[in-house]
């Protein structure tokens, strides 16, 4: 059965693929990673991965503002705009806590800003999910990982965006 919140190939995947591309296409030089926390997998896997490169390398899950049940936090906005996570599920089994570094809170207007501002500028044309990685990324790196190198994961095209405030005209 395919239910990507419990199947550990999920992580699996992560762990043996995309973690190599982001080592190897960083110049072997992360210091942090960030992830959107949808089913987890991508997090803990990608976090396996690297780890095994470099086991100081700190990674941080990120939630959207008002839904942040994984760090802790009572859901007072479960119904915010960030597409593809932020379930108020207080628990995902693919997420092993002993990756997690801290967790990152994203609102929705930034990371709709900052996914416009990946197209316009980098020509990178991804979903919410990608805004909320790279804004917590940019926050990371004028805070704690100050002059650090923090990976992202762009999950998806922006194109089944489309029709969403996302890609609305301001």
């Amino acid at each position: 059965r395919a239910d990507q919140f419990n199947h550990q190939g999920n992580a699996d995947a992560h762990a043996k693929t995309t973690a190599l591309e982001l080592w190897n296409d960083s110049e072997k030089t992360h210091d942090g990673f960030v992830a959107f926390a949808g089913s987890g997998g991508t997090f803990a896997g990608t976090m396996r991965g690297l780890r095994a490169f470099n086991p100081k390398l700190e990674g941080y899950v990120v939630e959207p503002e008002g839904a942040e049940v994984l760090s802790g936090q009572p859901a007072h906005n479960p119904a915010h705009p960030i597409q593809g996570g932020g379930y108020a599920m207080e628990s995902l089994s693919l997420l092993d806590q002993n990756l997690v570094s801290g967790f990152v809170s994203v609102s929705g207007d930034q990371a709709r800003q900052m996914a416009r501002d990946l197209a316009r500028i980098e020509g990178i044309f991804g979903g919410f999910s990608a805004g909320a990685n790279a804004a917590a990324a940019l926050d990371l790196m004028r805070g704690p990982l100050f002059g650090s190198t923090v990976a992202i994961v762009v999950c998806d095209s922006g194109l089944k965006y489309l029709s969403t405030d996302l890609w609305a005209q301001s």
